[in-house]
């Protein structure tokens, strides 16, 4: 089996954050067109659509009262204050069918999950996740729902161990505290350093605690670190931890954002 899982449909960049916000809808449009001009989608692989997350799946992190508020936010009502889940101006601004969108993008994660645990796929790409800020009851950093966090808990609930390598130019904190007791998960994030970045995390004292102590490793890096340094850093830290942890599987956030000319970070261009 060599099969690849590609997750997508027209429906994840439906709607979004609003036309000023840095996490347009456009961008996941432009990278399924161009993979597709590519020819990515010929031959041996997959192109399967997502589903939505139910509650039940939703409330595998998440608290039931979050997601009650951001299904009620999302439809303009006014039974619950936003400022209580850190929804507001700026970063996580309400918007209508967010509740929708958001829980496609966790449903997609699933589906992945559900295609690589079947066999059907060797590896499957939720292109539009890697939610990681999202906390149990608050949104953070762009991230209503923590796809990756429901998907290892979904997984933790099969019995297996999983290996988190997150490579986004922000700490994953979302998914490291979700999982820092837990000797099932071990958590690796290389990342710019929190010194200077948001969240203002992921410092190498970040190891986890009780039973999951050991199993947290942060890798954070200065500003304007290039491309030898990056490499070699993962390559000395990453590869072993994962080996000698022997996981049932990888679950891997691939934060675009790392580009050294992405303005999210510190652009050297």
């Amino acid at each position: 089996m060599s099969r690849a899982a590609f997750i997508c449909s027209n429906e994840l960049w439906a709607r979004g954050h609003g036309p000023e916000h840095p996490l347009k809808p456009e961008r996941l449009k432009r990278t399924y067109e161009l993979l597709q001009a590519y020819g990515a989608f010929e031959g041996d692989g997959l192109l399967v659509p997502p589903r939505l997350a139910t509650v039940e799946e939703l409330c595998l992190f998440h608290t039931p009262e979050y997601v009650a508020a951001v299904e009620s936010l999302s439809r303009g009502e006014s039974r619950f204050n936003p400022a209580r889940y850190n929804f507001g101006p700026g970063d996580n601004p309400v918007f209508p069918g967010m509740y929708e969108t958001e829980a496609l993008k966790a449903g997609a994660a699933l589906v992945a999950m559900e295609l690589v645990l079947s066999r059907e796929a060797e590896v499957a790409f939720s292109f539009s996740g890697g939610l990681h800020h999202a906390g149990p009851a608050r949104a953070s950093g762009f991230c209503v729902f923590n796809d990756a966090a429901v998907l290892i808990h979904a997984l933790l609930r099969r019995r297996l161990r999983i290996a988190y390598v997150d490579i986004d130019v922000h700490h994953g904190d979302g998914v490291q505290w979700a999982f820092y007791d837990s000797d099932q998960v071990l958590a690796i994030s290389l990342h710019e350093s929190g010194v200077y970045l948001f969240p203002g995390t992921g410092f190498t004292t970040e190891i986890g605690e009780g039973p999951g102590r050991g199993y947290s490793a942060n890798l954070p890096l200065a500003p304007f670190t290039d491309d030898e340094v990056y490499l070699w850093a993962f390559r000395e830290i990453a590869p072993l931890l994962v080996e000698a942890f022997g996981p049932d599987i990888v679950v891997s956030q691939l934060g675009t954002d790392t580009h050294y000319l992405d303005p999210l970070a510190h652009p050297s261009g």
